[in-house]
């Protein structure tokens, strides 16, 4: 089995590592980059207001380098896994909360209620389910932008597309984002595509395979075990 990573290498690392013993070939294709704001005014603003009542959800390293380079923080902080929490405290932050588990839904689903807000310090493209989770838990949600997400692919194409076209049914294609599917169809064919074992992390990226593939269409949810190892 060929495995196709479609995140960034270093969101990669820990799972290539596990799977890199079990299968024939990893191949990295990242099919989304993100993009620093040009103007961080509003996420230091939004930061700035913060009291010690408050919660700041940070789901991201990218999005844990933007609050660091905006300076101390008096809210309690919340990362969503072991590499996020480390970015923070890289930049002098206290890690307050973690989930069981390190995905975006277990943090909202487990961060203890607290009087004040919960600020969401996100990609432009963030997804709506981890919000709408706090406010049915009874949380006061706002959100910030913290850095913007580009879905663009970037790498060896020609590589996966040859995988696809000679061995396609012995290849594995990992998708964590609905951002990763777009960058993925902008340059491979769907009839290619099609012709893997697609893996996804979350409904609303199986979704986004779906609208490109049909309903009907072969895809599974990654294992939770698998899915998580790269704490994120």
């Amino acid at each position: 089995m060929t495995v196709i990573l479609t995140r960034e290498p270093p969101d990669n690392a820990e799972l290539a590592s596990r799977l890199r013993d079990r299968v024939a070939a990893i191949v990295e294709l990242p099919c989304i980059r993100t993009e620093s704001l040009a103007d961080a005014g509003e996420l230091a603003e939004e930061l700035a207001s913060l009291t010690a009542d408050d919660w700041l959800m940070v789901t991201s390293r990218h999005g844990a380098d933007a609050v660091g380079r905006c300076g101390s923080v008096v809210a309690a902080i919340a990362a969503v896994g072991d590499a996020t929490a480390a970015c923070l405290r890289a930049h002098g932050l206290s890690v307050a909360f973690q989930p069981t588990a390190p995905s975006g839904e277990r943090l909202a689903r487990e961060l203890p209620l607290r009087p004040g807000v919960v600020l969401l310090a996100r990609s432009d493209r963030a997804l709506p389910d981890l919000p709408a989770i706090l406010r049915d838990r009874g949380f006061r949600v706002r959100e910030v932008v913290a850095y913007r997400t580009v879905a663009a692919a970037s790498g060896d194409v020609e590589r996966v597309r040859r995988s696809l076209e000679t061995s396609g049914n012995a290849v594995a294609l990992l998708f964590h984002s609905p951002s990763a599917v777009e960058g993925m169809f902008s340059v491979i064919d769907a009839s290619l595509i099609a012709r893997a074992s697609i893996y996804v992390a979350g409904p609303s990226t199986m979704r986004a395979v779906r609208d490109r593939l049909g309903a009907n269409a072969d895809v599974s949810f990654i294992a939770e075990e698998v899915a998580h190892v790269t704490r994120r």
